[in-house]
């Protein structure tokens, strides 16, 4: 089961010249070419748009992979951990830069 609130933490460094950004919201475009399934790479994308507020809900959580069950979405958490773009860290993860990839 997914936690009402997620604190999320923004280990990514300073924004690159190529981030796609939406006001003070930005994400690295690299995460759509890197060798990971749809849904991680959308969830990373949503997931970068609640770093402003600090934390992500269950409901805007369940939002940003839309018509996905609960254990997809805990599988796409932990795709992203394995490849480090997530680190698990006490209520939350944070997020690191598609730099710090791994395959």
């Amino acid at each position: 089961m997914l936690p009402e609130v997620t604190r999320l933490y923004d280990a990514r460094g300073e924004r690159p010249e190529n981030a796609a950004v939406a006001g003070g919201i930005w994400y690295e475009p690299e995460i759509w070419t890197l060798p990971l399934s749809p849904a991680a790479r959308v969830l990373y994308a949503g997931l970068c748009s609640y770093l402003g507020h600090g934390e992500i809900n269950r409901h805007d959580l369940r939002n940003t992979l839309k018509d996905c069950p609960d254990a997809e979405i805990a599988a796409a958490l932990e795709e992203l951990a394995s490849h480090r773009l997530l680190q698990p860290v006490p209520q939350g993860y944070a997020i690191h830069s598609v730099k710090e990839f791994e395959s």
